[in-house]
Order: structure tokens, then sequence, then C-alpha cells
């Protein structure tokens, strides 16, 4: 009997317009290897697909411009996939119970792969959970601040002791929440006394956290067993949230210390992540606080800035060349 063929094909599950796939198909590219790049938002008016069940599943996805075979995907980067569109002359209802069907057959059919995932949805979905995250991250061996979720205002004056002379508000999920046609980005805040005993803290749950005085922010990127870090230095250093005003930050590469970048790997492994973007304050004395990690975060602007060769890294994990 004549041995299947290993597979090949990187399958990019991405929106058209992300740059930030761009780098990396790049340089799968350059690595000569078999790319298939395509958007759920492509199925089912531009993507089909063919599955039977023998044991295993065989068939094939196909574009506009192409097809893989199932049994050659040898690894799915998840990088912004979005939702998948129907024509518009079904009925919402037939909308949604399309979209229902379309993500467990598709869906299903990605999951059921022998292949390596970056990220894998499953783990991913779980690892946005930020408290599960601090649990986590705090097993590992990574310093947390003191950190509260309530949707309780009137135990505002305990909580607020509990988390020191200064705390902030830091939203749980997306800080960008789209209103219409406008997006609003909701920043970490500081926060007073009177503020957690607002009665709309009732209206859901609310994250709070002691305020580290810190003298800068690292960005680190991890793809597989490698770390990529940055400092994020702002004017004063003491920025609550970088993210507020890009236009006068600067960044420098640098390294995380030992005793940071391995309960860090512990962390990705523990959440059964291949890529992660994990944010830290540190203090004047060198001390790493962990504030959080996104499965899919944002990396392109890092390494344009730093020249810290990301796109390359998970390029050699999509295609095995770092195992």
């Amino acid at each position: 009997m004549n041995p299947q063929p290993a597979a090949s094909t990187v399958l990019v599950l991405t929106e058209a317009t992300d740059t930030t796939a761009d780098l990396v198909v790049k340089e799968l590219n350059s690595r000569g290897a078999s790319v298939m790049r395509v958007d759920t938002a492509d199925f089912p008016l531009s993507l089909q697909v063919s599955a039977r069940f023998d044991g295993t599943w065989q068939g094939e996805i196909r574009s506009t411009d192409r097809a893989v075979e199932l049994g050659d995907i040898r690894s799915v980067y998840v990088r912004r996939p979005t939702m998948f569109k129907f024509p518009k002359a079904m009925t919402n209802a037939e909308q949604r119970f399309a979209g229902r069907e379309a993500r467990r057959g598709l869906g299903g059919l990605l999951l059921s792969l022998p292949c390596a995932w970056v990220n894998h949805p499953s783990r991913a979905a779980d690892a946005e959970y930020k408290p599960y995250q601090l649990q986590a991250a705090a097993a590992c061996g990574l310093s947390v601040p003191r950190t509260v979720i309530t949707n309780a205002p009137e135990h505002a004056a305990e909580h607020r002791a509990y988390l020191g002379s200064s705390a902030v508000y830091k939203a749980l999920a997306s800080a960008t929440v789209a209103d219409g046609n406008r997006v609003a980005f909701i920043p970490t805040t500081e926060v007073a006394a009177s503020d957690m005993a607002d009665l709309r803290v009732a209206l859901t749950a609310h994250q709070f956290q002691a305020r580290v005085p810190k003298v800068r922010d690292v960005r680190a990127t991890v793809v597989g067993s490698r770390v990529f870090a940055a400092n994020v230095l702002s004017p004063d250093g003491g920025m609550i949230d970088w993210r507020t005003n890009y236009a006068a930050l600067r960044y420098e590469p640098v390294n995380l210390p030992a005793e940071v970048e391995a309960p860090l790997l512990r962390l990705l492994d523990r959440l059964g992540l291949a890529f992660a973007a994990a944010d830290f304050v540190v203090t004047a004395d060198g001390q790493h606080h962990f504030v959080d990690l996104n499965p899919g975060g944002q990396w392109g602007w890092i390494e344009e800035a730093t020249g810290l060769p990301i796109g390359a890294a998970l390029a050699a994990h999509l295609t095995g060349e770092d195992r």
C-alpha cells in the first residue's frame, strides 16, 4: 500500500483586508508553502464544502479560485474570520438557522481535522474569559494584581479596601462597543469608591483591579515556545491605558526575565494556546505583573516598530519548521 503524502497546506481564516495576516501569508509564500486564504464570510456564497465520512472525513473546501483536500490541511491559522453571509432574500429566521447549521457543519469539519491550530477555536474561546486567565496565570507562577468581579454596588467600600489606595475599571470582554455606525472605546479607567458604588454596577459584571504603580508596560507576543517582548513606553511611564494615545508611544525590544518568561510559557501550555499577546505592567523595582492576554491579539504594529520577527515565527510554526 502506498503511503499517504504528508499534509502540506496552511489554511488561513481571516477577513480580506487583514493586513496582519498579510504578513504571515507573505512569509509562508517565501517558504514555498501551499496557502489557502479564505474568510468564513465567503460561505456559502463563494465557498463550498463537500465531505464524506468513513471513519475519517474526506472531501474538499473549494473557493472561487482554488480547492484543497481536507486531508491536505496541515495547519489552520485563525486570525479574524467574519460572520457567514447569506442571500438577502432569506428571512432573518432563515439566516439565523442557516448560520447555526454553517457553524456546526463547516466549523465541525475543520475541528475534526488532525492538524495544528493557531489557535484552536475552543481553546481560544475558553482563554477569552478573564477570571479564568487570571486564575491560570497565578497558578503558573505569574504575579497578578488583586482583582474584584462584582455586580454588587453595596459592597463597594469593602471591595475598595481590598484593592488598596488606587483602583481601575477594566472591561471583561472587548474594549470596543459598536453602536450603529459608531464604535466606542472603553479604556481602563481609574475609579473611586463612589464609582464602584454606582447603582449601575448592579446591571452586569464589572472588573475592578488594584492599580499597579508602573513605570512601563510590556507586550509579550508568544508563538509556540518563542517569546517576543517589547517595552511600550509612554512619556511619563504611567499612562493608565496606553491604547488611548498610540501617537505618544515608542517601543523597544526587551528580554523578559526568566522568572516571567517560563511561567508565561506554562500559562499558554495550560490554556492550550499556540499564540497569544500578553500584557504586563512593570514597577520601578522591575517586578512584572500580568494584566491579561489576548489569544487573537494584534502584533503587526509591534513588528513594524521593533523588527521583532513575529510573522516569520508564525509561518515557521504553521509549517512545522520550529518543531
